[in-house]
């Protein structure tokens, strides 16, 4: 059994899989990606989980982590991702 990542929103902790409850790979994914340090990785897996968003906010989360990463790289998806967030009013 998978066991749940603990994301905090406000004053209250959803006890979920980060990404989507059908895509636990991808979950595994990005926490081996975290564990090994491989921002690399983490702009793509973020993407990917961005992609796979069931709604806006979920999608900006990832995007916003994946931008991030990609910034501190110099990655060049970060002109891309700048404009996705852009595009949904969160720059």
């Amino acid at each position: 059994m998978r066991r749940p990542i603990v994301i905090t929103i406000g004053w209250r902790a959803k006890l979920q899989p980060i990404v989507a409850k059908r895509d636990g790979a991808l979950d595994a994914l990005i926490l081996k990606a975290h564990a090994r340090d491989d921002r690399i990785a983490l702009v793509t897996l973020y993407t990917q989980a961005a992609d796979l968003a069931r709604d806006v906010d979920r999608e900006c989360f990832f995007l916003t982590y994946a931008h991030i990463y990609a910034l501190e790289l110099g990655h060049p998806s970060r002109e891309s991702l700048h404009a996705r967030l852009s595009a949904l009013g969160r720059e």
